[in-house]
């Protein structure tokens, strides 16, 4: 995800990433950004892109593990919650191959890098109040819990965890991670219509040796996304007025190594990829999802100075399985997850989506209970893909 702007000559302003804290505003308001600058200036491949980018950025946000730190097992409503300051610097390759049938862009394109991240550690900004613990009682109500800190969540035993190491010691690391990667450029995308395919599969590594030493993993991943629109009816101007789309994405994932850092974890967790369900959670070795979008936008100029801002409702059905061992233990499991609902936002540039979420849980694994009682509620802040 990446948004630029054209600056003098062969340099261009990068805008590439957001993050928030859920804790903060509800999450609508960014709490970590990274920025930086792209050099096109280089014409390895004539009529293909070569390019350079170098991005920088930081930021304060909240993460959850959901695992015991004694012997990794899964956790259900006893998870912790703390959050983290950030500091990230990255350096990329890209190179262009042949022409796609999408006009002005390449149909292959190579891409390598190295990224380096410094993080610190801290106890919750709400340690202490009471927060849902995702799990519903016998008598329908949902329980709650005081977020607990480093010291007392499990009698403090995070310091010396065998599972969560990155945790440990001081509560700080750094790491080193090197990626590469092929991205298949078939995509027609207006923010309100779309057409076409993309594809991406890639590698990173993290080594022990140039990472603090509680650091170090592998993780593959193949993605593919399908989009067709199915209607659009536009004003006199041209700018959209009513429009659907259809788009599907498949994704799989096979991450391990002597110590996945809980920041890897997340984006790989089978709970980040089936809407509806908890970040970090259900987080193991193997993973596969389909995500199944209706996309249905309204006008994206009712005022010339508001071009690209529109309204846009997703209707979604998710469906995913996980398997393997649990990330740094040898405790193994699986779970097939599915979800259904709809997302409502206005979209900035088609970078930006603010707006609300509400999911269905159809396999009612994280409220266990009673039916009536899986539905979840939640911002948005980018579309999921």
């Amino acid at each position: 995800m990446a948004i630029s702007s054209a600056l003098a000559g062969d340099f261009s302003f990068l805008f590439t990433e957001l993050d928030q804290h859920v804790e903060i505003l509800g999450g609508f308001l960014p709490t970590l950004v990274t920025i930086g600058g792209s050099y096109n200036g280089l014409d390895l491949i004539p009529g293909d892109l070569t390019q350079i980018q170098a991005t920088i950025g930081g930021g304060y946000t909240q993460r959850k593990v959901f695992q015991d730190p004694t012997d990794g097992s899964p956790l259900l409503g006893d998870f912790f919650t703390f959050d983290t300051w950030q500091a990230r610097w990255n350096l990329k390759f890209l190179q262009g191959f042949g022409e796609s049938w999408v006009p002005e862009k390449d149909l292959v394109t190579f891409y390598a890098g190295y990224e380096g991240r410094w993080e610190k550690y801290v106890d919750s900004m709400v340690k202490g109040e009471l927060r849902s613990s995702g799990i519903t009682s016998i008598n329908f109500e949902q329980q709650t819990f005081p977020v607990p800190t480093f010291d007392n969540w499990k009698g403090g035993l995070l310091t010396s965890s065998p599972v969560f190491t990155d945790l440990a010691k001081d509560r700080s690391i750094i790491a080193t991670i090197f990626y590469a990667g092929l991205r298949l450029n078939g995509m027609a995308d207006t923010g309100v219509t779309c057409d076409g395919i993309l594809g991406d599969i890639n590698f990173k590594w993290a080594p022990n040796s140039l990472s603090t030493d509680r650091i170090s993993y592998y993780s593959a991943t193949f993605n593919l996304v399908g989009s067709k629109t199915l209607y659009q009816k536009q004003f006199s101007n041209g700018s959209n007025a009513f429009s659907i789309v259809l788009i599907d994405r498949a994704n799989v994932n096979w991450t391990d190594g002597a110590h996945v850092p809980v920041y890897a974890q997340g984006p790989v967790s089978l709970g980040r990829k089936v809407r509806g369900y908890n970040t970090y959670s259900f987080n193991t070795q193997f993973s596969v999802v389909n995500n199944l979008d209706i996309r249905l936008s309204g006008p994206d100029r009712i005022f010339d100075f508001m071009k690209g801002v529109f309204p846009r409702l997703n209707l979604f059905i998710d469906c995913g399985y996980h398997m393997g061992k649990y990330f740094n233990s040898d405790i193994e499991g699986s779970h097939f997850l599915a979800s259904t609902g709809a997302q409502l936002e206005v979209s900035f540039m088609d970078f930006i989506d603010l707006g609300i979420q509400v999911a269905y849980l159809l396999t009612p694994t994280k409220n266990a209970v009673t039916p009536w009682k899986n539905v979840v509620l939640g911002a948005t802040f980018f579309l999921d893909f």
